[in-house]
């Protein structure tokens, strides 16, 4: 017994949101000099900077933030909207880039690079950075690797910002387009006593368009 038709179709939708990728270039002049004041766990922090509508800060810990990092530098980026508790879930998609100077021996080779993504919610609230421990042995930022020119630094952050938006009921001539075909009650046929809904001719799927004008020419 096939199932009865029902008299209306309604169609809700949640989407992602996703902001244009922004990129921040947080440069450390002095890098050896400030590496050596600065002892294990403590950082060195870029200034605030805007990234699908929020504000965020790249931490720098150039002999690492832990004792069994110590060989290495730890790169994080920090959420720094100044909020306690976020007003909605912020998930973020990070790629850490180290910049290569041109002209060093190594510069043709593809830079150190790390990606990851995280969100931010009520429930992880406490904590407010993700990113990499050990993100680079600190020796091999020198002047052979390209990563140091005349003492100077610098880190690429590329940031993707993705939210969900509030469920959205669709349009009636949207739901009728796509939606009921795709539910398979969408008909072009030209019986007067079909039950189902019928498409308009502009609202034909590409599919049944194809079809009925492959048909057409055979028929001529």
């Amino acid at each position: 017994m096939s199932p009865s038709l029902p008299s209306g179709v309604s169609v809700s939708t949640v989407a992602d949101t996703v902001s244009a990728t922004e990129t921040h270039l947080f440069k450390i002049e002095g890098y050896n000099r400030l590496r050596d004041m600065h002892g294990t766990v403590r950082c060195l922090e870029s200034s605030r900077f805007q990234a699908g509508g929020h504000a965020w800060r790249i931490r720098c810990y150039p002999n690492g933030d832990a004792a069994a990092n110590a060989a290495c530098v730890s790169l994080y980026l920090l959420i720094d909207d100044g909020l306690q508790v976020p007003a909605k879930d912020v998930r973020a998609e990070v790629t850490f880039s180290l910049v290569r100077h041109p002209g060093a021996p190594a510069s043709l080779l593809p830079p150190c690079r790390g990606s990851f993504a995280f969100t931010y919610n009520k429930v992880e609230a406490t904590t407010r950075s993700r990113g990499f421990p050990r993100f680079i042995n600190k020796e091999e930022i020198d002047w052979f690797s390209g990563y140091m020119r005349d003492e100077c630094v610098a880190v690429r952050c590329d940031v993707t910002v993705v939210e969900k938006t509030p469920a959205k009921e669709e349009e009636e001539e949207v739901v009728q387009a796509r939606d009921e075909e795709m539910l398979g009650l969408a008909c072009d046929c030209e019986d007067e006593l079909c039950k189902r809904h019928h498409a308009t001719a502009g609202g034909l799927g590409f599919r049944h368009a194809f079809i009925k004008l492959f048909l057409r020419c055979f028929q001529a």
